[in-house]
Parts: C-alpha cells; sequence; structure tokens
C-alpha cells in the first residue's frame, strides 16, 4: 500500500442523530441552466457524504466529509476524513438517494497531499479525472460537497486563484466551510482537477488520486488499517490541536511528543510542537523543531514562515529575514511572505528594504490595506510626509470598503479610526470609534480610542469622560 506523511484534521460535530436523506439545494433557476446547474446536476450522482464516529475530547462523536467516486468500487476523501472516524462503520450516501454504501477498506493513502482512497460495498458512478498538470490559473472551479452546518449538498462556483509551483497544490476564490473535507473540485468540463482539504492552498491536485490508484496493489481491511501508526498518530495530534487551542500548552505538547513518537515522519508533528514551545517560551527546542519540520518537508512555505515569525518573536529579526527569504524562493508570488518581511526589515530600521517588499507584496494584493499602511509607515520614517499620507489614504479607503461589508464588526470600525487619525482626520476617526462603541458598548477599547481622538481636537472634558467609562469597564 502507498502511503506518506503528513496530515491535516477534519470538521467533526457532536454526536446528534443525522438523516441519511440529505436533500440538495435548489436555487431559482431560469429557463436556461447555468454552468453551476449543470456541473451540479452532474457530480450529484458521485459526490457523498461520509459519515462515522471517533473519540475527541473523550467524548464519542460523529465525524463526517465528503468523497466522490472516482471508480465503480472506490471512493476519494481526505485521510483526515478518514481517520477522524475511528471506530465502528464508516458510510456513504449520495443527496437524494436510499443508497448506503459501507466502507469496507483502504485502498491507498497520502497523508502529504490529504487524501485516501476507500473500498466500498457496491458500485456508484464515478466523475471523470482531468489533468491537473494542464490548470491554469483563472480557470473556472466549481467545489462540490455537504457544507456546515446544514450538511447538505451544495456547488459553488469560483475560480483558480493560484497554484503552487513546487507541488502543484491550489488555491480557489470558492467559499468552503467545514464539511468540504474530501470535496472534489470540477472543472467546467465537469472533470476532478482536485480535492479539497481545508487548508491553505486548500486543494491537492487529481493527478495525485491518479498515482494512487495507479500504485494500489492491494486493500487492507479498515479495522486494520485503524491499527497502522501513522493513523493512530493523527488521533493524538488532533486531541493536541484542540489541546493548544484551548490554551493547555503542557497538554498539547504532551499529544504532540506521543504523535512524533508513533510518526517521526510527519512535519506537521514537529510544527505544531514548535509552535506550543513558543508559547511557553523554549526558543532553543521550538527552532530545533522547525529545523526538523523542514528536513522533513522542504518546500513546506507555511513552515518557513512560522519559523520566521518565531525567531523575530524571539529577537532574532536577521534570522528572521533569512527564513522569509527562503519562503518568497520557493513562492515568489506569496503576498504575505513579502509584506512580513518587509515588516521584519522595519524592525531592523531598514525602511528602504521594507518599503520594496511592501511594493512587491501591494502587486501581488492590490487590495491589502495593511499593506499600504505600513508601507506609509515606513515612507514616513524616512521623511516622506506625502508617501505616507497618499499611502494611508488608500488603506483608508480599502478599510472603508471592507467595513461596508462588515457593518456590524466593531474592529473593522476601529482599525478604520487608528487609520484616519495616522492622517490627521480626528473627527472621522472619532465618528468610526462611535460605531464600534455602538456594537460593543461594553469594550473598554472603543472608549480609550475614542478618548484620544478627543484630546487631539482639544475635547478634553469629552476625553476625560471617555477615559473614566473604559476604566470603568477594564479597570
Amino acid at each position: 500500500m502507498r502511503h506518506y506523511t503528513k496530515f491535516l484534521f477534519s470538521f467533526l460535530v457532536p454526536v446528534v442523530f443525522l438523516s441519511f436523506s440529505c436533500a440538495q439545494v435548489i436555487s431559482e433557476k431560469s429557463d436556461v441552466p447555468t454552468e453551476t446547474d449543470l456541473i451540479s446536476d452532474k457530480a450529484k450522482e458521485s459526490t457523498v457524504r461520509i459519515v462515522g464516529l471517533g473519540m475527541r475530547k473523550s467524548e464519542v462523536m460523529m465525524g463526517g466529509g465528503t468523497g466522490f467516486f472516482i471508480a465503480p468500487d472506490k471512493i476519494a476523501t481526505n485521510f483526515h476524513v478518514a481517520a477522524n472516524c475511528t471506530t465502528g462503520p464508516i458510510t456513504a450516501k449520495l443527496s437524494d438517494k436510499e443508497t448506503v454504501w459501507l466502507v469496507e477498506a483502504v485502498v491507498a493513502y497520502d497523508i502529504a497531499y490529504d487524501i485516501a482512497i476507500l473500498k466500498v460495498k457496491g458500485e456508484g458512478v464515478p466523475l471523470p479525472l482531468g489533468d491537473s498538470d494542464m490548470l491554469q490559473i483563472g480557470e473556472p472551479a466549481f467545489l462540490v460537497g455537504f457544507p456546515a452546518p446544514e450538511l447538505i449538498y451544495k456547488v459553488t462556483e469560483g475560480v483558480v486563484e493560484n497554484i503552487r509551483k513546487n507541488d502543484k497544490r491550489f488555491h480557489t476564490t470558492t467559499e468552503v466551510y467545514p464539511g468540504n473535507s474530501g470535496s472534489p473540485v470540477l472543472n467546467s468540463k465537469g472533470e476532478i482537477i482536485g480535492i479539497h482539504y481545508g487548508h491553505d492552498p486548500g486543494n491537492s491536485p487529481v493527478n495525485v488520486i491518479k498515482a494512487l490508484l495507479a500504485g494500489a496493489t492491494s486493500t487492507e481491511p479498515l479495522a486494520q488499517w485503524r491499527q497502522r501508526k501513522v493513523v493512530q498518530a493523527h488521533f493524538y495530534f488532533r486531541e493536541g490541536m484542540d489541546k493548544f487551542n484551548d490554551g493547555n500548552l503542557k497538554g498539547a505538547m504532551d499529544d504532540f511528543n506521543q504523535a512524533i513518537k508513533l510518526n517521526p515522519d510527519n512535519a506537521e508533528n514537529y510544527k505544531f510542537r514548535a509552535k506550543a514551545k513558543v508559547h511557553l517560551g523554549h526558543r532553543v527546542s521550538a527552532i530545533e523543531d522547525y529545523n526538523q519540520a523542514i528536513k522533513l518537508n522542504p518546500d513546506d512555505v507555511g513552515i518557513y514562515k512560522d519559523k520566521a515569525k518565531a525567531r523575530s518573536d524571539f529577537g532574532d529579526h536577521t534570522g528572521a529575514v533569512e527564513d522569509y527569504n527562503q519562503a518568497i524562493k520557493i513562492n515568489p508570488d506569496d503576498a504575505d511572505a513579502y509584506k512580513k518581511r518587509g515588516d521584519t526589515k522595519a524592525k531592523l530600521s531598514d525602511h528602504e528594504g521594507a518599503i520594496v517588499d511592501y511594493n512587491q507584496a501591494i502587486q501581488l494584493d492590490p487590495d491589502d490595506a495593511e499593506a499600504y499602511q505600513k508601507r506609509g509607515d515606513a515612507k514616513g520614517k524616512l521623511g516622506d510626509k506625502a508617501g505616507k499620507i497618499e499611502d494611508h489614504s488608500q488603506a483608508i479607503q480599502l478599510k472603508s470598503d471592507a467595513v461596508q461589508l462588515k457593518l456590524d464588526d466593531a474592529n473593522k470600525y476601529n482599525e478604520l479610526g487608528h487609520m484616519k487619525e495616522s492622517v490627521g482626520d480626528h473627527a472621522g476617526a472619532i465618528e468610526d470609534f462611535t460605531h464600534a462603541i455602538k456594537l460593543k458598548p461594553d469594550d473598554a477599547y472603543g472608549y480609550n480610542n475614542r478618548g484620544w481622538a478627543k484630546m487631539e481636537i482639544g475635547d478634553h472634558a469629552g476625553a476625560i469622560e471617555d477615559f473614566t467609562h473604559a476604566i470603568k469597564l477594564k479597570p
């Protein structure tokens, strides 16, 4: 059986009674079916909702995800979807038919690409496999699956936004939710071009599935597969992630240690143990774990960026720049890497170098308000007041657009208020801080912000009133 290392965790929900009868979302249709309608009709005969039970936080949980037929008796889904179902049967069902397929065995899996191919009892209708080597940025992409919270069949349309050069993983503009793990990504011909796994860039190329199928020579019973060390390691990793997210760093470390013991070749185990160590202040051993993760997966941009952030947090800004250099070398189209390298150069007082990086970040992502804001800050450090105001004004416009999309987000109003203050628009800032206070009247932050803005316009009485209210809320 062919297998590799690495995985991502799945969507799980508390045990509740879930009917296998899932109704397809039906939108109003014109007389002429849209491209999405045609894809939906074709894919619904092959796309299944996968359900199984597993343990999480010492409780029995019902796990779920999406899968799709790639051969009459074979379904592809994510490794983490299959591995999260640690006990009992795993079933698969179409959205509008009563047939339920029982998973009998595992045909092949690839932890690095988060793919598992399952053999089912009975047969279904397979989707045609495309060629991900032919994938082009800008071409249509359709994500098919059973997203939360409804867990009903749905197709969302987008375009291919980015393709990683080193491993052909790709990102699309389609909206995704928990439950889309294992969803097929189709092109306009209805061919599979990838499988969604939920973590940036989000989709593994279909040619990996084709290679797994071609290399599979036998199957392994599900119960036997669950006893594999790499599958058991996944359980400890998931438990560690839960504890990490809950702030139980020492508990997370224990689980990551166990995961590494069972699967020492998984870079993700080391990466997240390193994150826990960073939070605990274990500088040397955290960097050692990041180095081990890089050794196991030298083409993972995210590991270099995480390591760079850790080094910068520990005061090693020069070392952080080196890691960002490597991340950019692997993926020269990563706007975030340029922006963060610019941030680090600014900490080294290399404001000219920071501006060069912010320029590149803006070129790659012209709608990133933060990049304009930080470039403006760097220009200000060099005495370019006009350039600072110009960039901050552009950031204000972009943030204003973001606020219009999220009128109920107090944080957005606070951010916008700070930006207006940076260009001297204190009256506009007060207006935004007031909006934030209306949305979150029990948050001292908004009152404190408005108090300082009132100080700038000479309204000392109003400022004292706001500061007093802030102190009452957060003494």
